[in-house]
């Protein structure tokens, strides 16, 4: 038995941090992670074609990030478990350092395959940037979609600056974008300089303290009592659809773009217009979902994305840009309003049973939208995918806006 006096050894929740602080700090990672990312974003499809021993494996490459960001989202989930979240944080972008210099050896050399090994080597940071969003989330759970949002709209300047370096400095050098993914290496550096530098909070919100040190925290439900919650299941749903959707017209753009005539210039203004619309709404998205809640702006971001498939129809440049930039416009509303979704579904307790898979469904998907990107790199591809696309988003806002059996039952004790 054990004495009356002896210390319990009960799980309680983590002390509260300071979650503006953190948000503020974390703002600049995610800044740098955008800068990086959208180089690859913009140059990664077109580098592929010139590259790849058939233009259906020019988007093999991109849809490789997503693929690695799968496979290490586990593994960074039980790495911040043990260590916290500001240690992983840290050394995760040391993959896109080896990334960048691997990449840019390999365009030298005009070698796919190792190619497709640098640019695989970023969905390491990939997943461990994905992880931002959740910790400003914990840090703030008052405020939670507000977090996220501030988050994202620190990468807007990445995003108007990052497709411009890519084609800028591509031209140095006797290689073309040699330059251009040394500077992701260079970039990843600076993210592990600065994540080095996060407040000590972001321990707190990891490792639970024992019971002695604190009031006692409720108990941890089972998988299926937490997967059983609607707004889980939707969140995650909603989650997944904009990663298929944005990364399979992101990846399939920029390539389609050129089968139809456009420019290499016009297909990076039309990816650096991509990544203003992921990330220039976090600016007005915590105002929205304030006051029209989580889920309706979720819906709203579905109904983006299907005008951005439906906009894929017409070939004119006019068209194909709205359709790269609502892409992101609707990632952006549709992704805030799912990962608040899903934060708003689980205790601190709970992270490990949610957020990895969570976080798997949703690279899961980009990796389906950029691999069956593949199949739409030319001009009367690209017309296909987007209506898939626009047909997935209308699903996705019928299961939105459909009143589940929890709220149906809500609304009639109102009533009554």
């Amino acid at each position: 038995m054990t004495p009356p006096d002896a210390p319990t050894r009960a799980l309680v929740e983590p002390p509260r941090v300071d979650g503006p602080r953190l948000t503020r700090r974390l703002v600049p990672a995610q800044s740098l992670y955008t800068f990086g990312i959208s180089i690859d974003l913009t140059l990664t499809g077109i580098v592929g074609a010139h590259l790849a021993p058939t233009r259906a494996l020019a988007t093999l490459p991109f849809s490789l990030m997503p693929v690695v960001a799968v496979l290490s989202t586990f593994a960074l989930s039980r790495w911040i478990g043990r260590s916290g979240y500001r240690r992983v944080f840290t050394l995760a972008p040391l993959a896109a350092v080896a990334a960048g210099l691997l990449s840019a050896y390999a365009v030298h050399r005009g070698s796919f395959a190792l190619f497709c090994v640098g640019t695989a080597l970023v969905g390491v940071y990939q997943a461990g940037a994905g992880y931002y969003r959740y910790a400003v989330a914990e840090a703030n759970p008052d405020e939670r979609a507000r977090a996220i949002t501030t988050l994202l709209a620190g990468g807007l300047l990445a995003a108007l600056v990052g497709p411009f370096l890519a084609t800028a400095v591509g031209g140095l050098g006797s290689t073309p974008y040699v330059a251009s993914y040394l500077l992701v290496a260079g970039f990843a550096v600076l993210a592990c300089g600065w994540n080095a530098r996060l407040p000590r909070d972001l321990a707190h919100l990891t490792g639970p303290r024992r019971a002695d040190e604190g009031a006692p925290a409720a108990a941890a439900r089972s998988h299926r009592e937490l997967w059983r919650q609607p707004v889980l299941v939707l969140g995650v749903l909603v989650t997944a659809l904009a990663a298929a959707a944005m990364s399979s017209l992101m990846t399939a753009g920029p390539v389609a773009g050129m089968d139809m005539g456009h420019t290499e210039q016009h297909a990076a203004f039309s990816v650096q217009l991509h990544m203003i619309g992921m990330y220039a709404p976090g600016l007005l998205v915590a105002r929205w979902i304030g006051r029209l809640g989580e889920r309706r702006v979720a819906a709203l971001g579905a109904l983006v994305l299907a005008a951005a498939g439906l906009a894929t129809v017409r070939p004119d440049m006019v068209a194909f840009v709205v359709a790269m930039t609502l892409a992101g416009v609707g990632w952006n509303l549709a992704g805030s309003g799912g990962a608040a979704m899903v934060a708003a579904s689980y205790r601190p307790a709970e992270r490990g049973r949610v957020q990895p898979v969570a976080e798997v469904v949703a690279t899961a998907a980009a990796v389906v939208g950029s691999l069956g990107a593949g199949l739409a790199t030319t001009a009367t591809g690209w017309p296909v995918l987007g209506v898939l696309v626009a047909v997935a988003s209308v699903l996705v806002v019928v299961a939105l806006v459909r009143p589940t059996r929890a709220r149906r039952a809500r609304t009639e004790e109102v009533v009554a």
